[in-house]
């Protein structure tokens, strides 16, 4: 009978452990480098709470939320206008954020630049969707077009899944990159189905604007690793 218990009590204390060991790993990962053979604990509860806790990653959220909120109507060109008057307004914010926040110079002009380009166009936007009702354009299908939403959600998802570094400048740029690439790709729909000759340039203008400026993060980042 001693020996029983003796083993019963082994067993639980092996089995503790293990439960231990897979809360640690819900928790943290260790990752080992083949070049130097040491290892790297990363701790995923303090990523998630820097995202959580960022000011870029706080700004953006609105205007993505109401991007997501709003319902298409079935008119390309007014659909196109009414999702880009959100999405600018997101990156006029996040812009905001690394004007009072950031310390490199080329990126904090790169803000400004935002800011006034797009407010710009937001004035815009808001006044073609004032000056004109929707009217209904479907797929040969019979279903309202959907990309829009599609692209936005997807950029919503790039951007939320992103780990913050802490680094204003750097975390502007990186989130910026991706919120224009979402701006091309619905840009890039609505040279495909929009009929308004006014939004159709604005979307080839948004394509050229933002590519070039996508170009410049990209390079900014090889060089800010």
């Amino acid at each position: 009978m001693k020996k029983l218990i003796l083993a019963a009590l082994a067993g639980f204390v092996v089995l503790q452990a293990c439960n231990n060991d897979k809360a640690s790993t819900n928790e943290s990962t260790t990752d080992k480098d083949t070049t130097t053979g040491t290892t790297a604990t990363t701790d995923h509860s303090k990523m998630n709470d820097m995202n959580m806790n960022n000011d870029l990653m706080n700004a953006m959220k609105p205007s993505m939320e109401q991007a997501e909120a709003m319902k298409m109507t079935g008119d390309f060109d007014y659909d196109f206008a009414s999702m880009m008057i959100h999405h600018h307004q997101g990156a006029i914010d996040m812009s905001q954020v690394e004007l009072s926040k950031g310390s490199d110079a080329l990126v904090k002009g790169w803000a400004q630049k935002i800011i006034d380009a797009q407010k710009a166009e937001i004035s815009q936007f808001q006044k073609f969707t004032t000056g004109n009702k929707p009217a209904e354009m479907k797929h040969e299908g019979g279903e309202q077009h959907n990309e829009m939403h599609e692209i936005h959600e997807k950029t919503a998802k790039d951007m939320n899944s992103m780990t913050m570094t802490g680094n204003v400048d750097k975390d502007f740029v990186m989130m910026m990159k991706t919120h224009h690439e979402g701006a091309v790709e619905m840009a890039q729909n609505e040279l495909s189905h929009g009929k308004n000759y006014e939004m159709k340039k604005m979307a080839q203008k948004i394509i050229e604007d933002q590519n070039k400026e996508i170009k410049e993060f990209n390079d900014w980042l090889s060089k800010n690793k």
